[in-house]
């Protein structure tokens, strides 16, 4: 009998150890926020590069007014990032093993190793004194993480790769085809004054 108490007291004792859970992923990748609240299904990691630099955020995917829990920006070959995630604390950043404290919008290169695991894995765990976040890509977002780093470590824009403008170049030269040659009028040959 005292032995099964002291077992029960022993794994009870590892279970108030434990996580509460708050912040883990759901099924299929969807993010949560501390609160339990699930964040809509469509958020996801999306990238978009404009005016020279690039912007990888986990949100909704409406850059310009869009909403952002999570937001990474470099520019192009730069090597490095700068996060922001809403507040103006610092805030401990786990992907895979790797972790660290970072505080908002400060450059990091993109081999720290926060960033590298984030690379590979698609997700990362962003803990504040108010709040903890687990971020986790679905398959477009991978593709958006890949896009990103691959913008800022060699600055290759995907919207602006070799088959996109030779492929505007084809529209552009089928238009012209397309559009019948405007001859210019004729203009009549002056007449001599008669004498």
């Amino acid at each position: 009998m005292i032995r099964t108490l002291s077992v029960v007291a022993i794994a009870l004792t590892l279970a108030a150890c434990q996580p509460s859970g708050q912040g883990e992923a759901e099924p299929g990748g969807q993010a949560t926020l501390p609160s339990g609240d699930a964040l809509p299904a469509t958020y996801d990691w999306h990238f978009v590069a404009h005016g020279g630099s690039g912007d990888l955020d986990f949100g909704d995917g409406d850059w310009a007014e869009g909403v952002s829990v999570f937001g990474m920006s470099c520019l192009p070959q730069s090597k490095a990032v700068a996060m922001t995630w809403g507040h103006e604390e610092e805030a401990v950043l786990t992907s895979g093993t790797a972790t660290g404290t970072f505080r908002p919008a400060v450059s990091v290169p993109t081999d720290h190793p926060v960033i590298t695991a984030l690379k590979s894995s698609g997700a990362i765990d962003v803990g504040l004194s108010g709040a903890d976040m687990r971020l986790v890509a679905k398959e477009s977002g991978k593709g958006a993480i890949a896009a990103f780093f691959d913008y800022c470590d060699t600055g290759k824009d995907p919207t602006y790769s070799v088959e996109a403008a030779e492929a505007e170049d084809a529209a552009i030269a089928a238009a012209a085809a397309a559009t019948p040659a405007v001859e210019a009028p004729a203009v009549p040959a002056a007449e001599a004054p008669k004498t």
